[in-house]
């Protein structure tokens, strides 16, 4: 219940910050694009209705801005000549002045008379009913064609009334076109409405945090662009960043050899008490993420979520090298006491591809740590499990070995005593075969055992790893 107030409530708000654009749509089977209001498209529905007035107006301006656009980008503009042409040649309606015109237009004795209408006067009786007949079928017949004229204005003024949308299915469209924010509209969603656009004040952003300690920064070789947690100051080196505040920032230093840029960086903890000076030698162009965290420690995951069965990969501040340039990578960083972050950034060939992130601590939220800590507690459980599976194999492998080389013996044994029964008189020969034979016995005995103790022991780390592991 409380699931379905949610969504009621979150489709009123979709509505309430929605808002209707001018279109210019295109409907299957048509050779023409026409211009409506867009309304929303709804279980498939899309909803256009006609412009008034002000919105024709509107549209017009917008396909007047288009059109100035497109001239002014493929650089087609009037020129004077065409208009200077345009003034020399006649208009369409215009009469040329000869004598004989304006004799006419005077009322001169030379001009000729109009052209006389034929009224019917002079024709017979018969031949004026019927071109009467004529006339009277003629206005009947207009007659009836504006009535049902009138009609189809006062049906078509009543459905608009009714309904005053223009319905389509949204597949029957073959595109749907953004005046107003030139984008194309999505036809693959089924429900949607154009959203407010929400105008958001990004706020100044300082290049690094003020202070009162100063840190000089050298590179090799010298005037290198100067950067600090990846912004850039416009300063070159040798110089010095001034009025900063003590801390631990990422200076990094660029300078572009042979149209290919050459970056150098390190971790500096700055000081207030003391001279800062850092120097920073540029290295080969390759693709690599240096990642910085406030507070260090925090484990990296790449591209992977974090699970008790995942451990981390790397721990931060780290440079990871070689990484394989991708249009975006998601960094899963987790460190107890603090929330969980999960970034999304681009990685760009032959760069260092700088990231700071500064955690949100956890504060007077003791189930949230103690979750944490339980967390850490089972994946360790879970590694251990896992090494004593791997510590499983040298015990079964060593009691393996030793047990053949018990069988071995007891094998020997075996014919020592075969061949001493075999024997019909005590010998030395005999009494040396006797003596083996208790000794193979024994040996094979003490490598039966010890065997089978190595095997107790693989058992019991498999068995307890496995449990530990999963």
């Amino acid at each position: 219940m409380t699931k379905r107030i949610l969504f009621i409530l979150a489709v009123f708000a979709i509505v309430a910050w929605c808002r209707e654009v001018p279109v210019r749509y295109w409907v299957v089977g048509d050779s023409a694009e026409l211009e409506a209001i867009y309304v929303k498209t709804q279980h498939d529905t899309v909803y256009l209705r006609a412009p008034n007035a002000e919105e024709l107006k509107h549209i017009s301006s917008l396909d007047d801005a288009e059109n100035d656009a497109l001239q002014n980008t493929n650089g087609q503009e009037v020129e004077e000549d065409e208009d200077d042409d345009a003034d020399v040649t006649p208009a369409k309606d215009s009469v040329i002045m000869t004598d004989e015109v304006k004799k006419s237009m005077e009322g001169g004795d030379e001009a000729q008379p109009a052209a006389a209408v034929d009224d019917g006067a002079g024709d017979d009786l018969e031949t004026a009913l019927q071109k009467e007949d004529v006339r009277l079928k003629h206005e009947e017949i207009a007659k009836i064609e504006e009535e049902i004229r009138q009609r189809d204005i006062r049906d078509s003024i009543e459905a608009a009334n009714k309904n005053p949308f223009i319905k389509f299915f949204r597949l029957d469209l073959k595109r749907l076109y953004n005046l107003e924010d030139k984008v194309m509209i999505d036809l693959t969603l089924s429900n949607y409405v154009v959203p407010e656009p929400v105008v958001e004040e990004e706020p100044a952003m300082e290049l690094y945090p003020p202070g009162k300690a100063n840190l000089l920064v050298q590179s090799t070789p010298d005037v290198c662009s100067l950067f600090v947690n990846g912004i850039p100051l416009g300063q070159v080196t040798p110089d010095t960043i001034k009025n900063i505040r003590p801390g631990k920032y990422t200076i990094s230093v660029m300078r572009v050899l042979k149209d290919v840029e050459w970056w150098g960086s390190t971790i500096v903890k700055i000081n207030a008490d003391s001279v800062n000076v850092v120097s920073i030698p540029v290295q080969r162009p390759s693709t690599r993420i240096t990642l910085n965290t406030d507070p260090e420690a925090v484990e990296v995951f790449i591209n992977k979520v974090p699970t008790e069965n995942i451990m981390p990969q790397y721990m931060t501040d780290v440079v990871i090298e070689d990484v394989k340039p991708q249009a975006s990578v998601d960094i899963y960083l987790r460190k107890v006491g603090y929330r969980d972050t999960m970034i999304t950034t681009e990685i760009k060939a032959f760069m260092p591809n700088f990231i700071n992130v500064e955690m949100q601590p956890v504060l007077d939220d003791l189930p949230f740590i103690e979750e944490q800590k339980a967390f850490n507690a089972e994946r360790s459980q879970r590694r251990t499990g896992r090494y004593m599976l791997l510590g499983s194999i040298a015990p079964f492998l060593a009691g393996g070995i030793l047990w053949y080389f018990a069988e071995r013996d007891w094998s020997d044994a075996a014919d020592k005593k075969k061949a001493y029964n075999l024997s019909a008189f005590e010998s030395e020969d005999t009494k040396k075969m006797v003596k083996d034979n208790h000794d193979l016995n024994h040996s094979g005995d003490i490598k039966g055992i010890v065997a089978a103790g190595l095997g107790a022991v693989g058992l019991c780390l498999f068995t307890i790893g496995f449990v530990w592991s999963f």
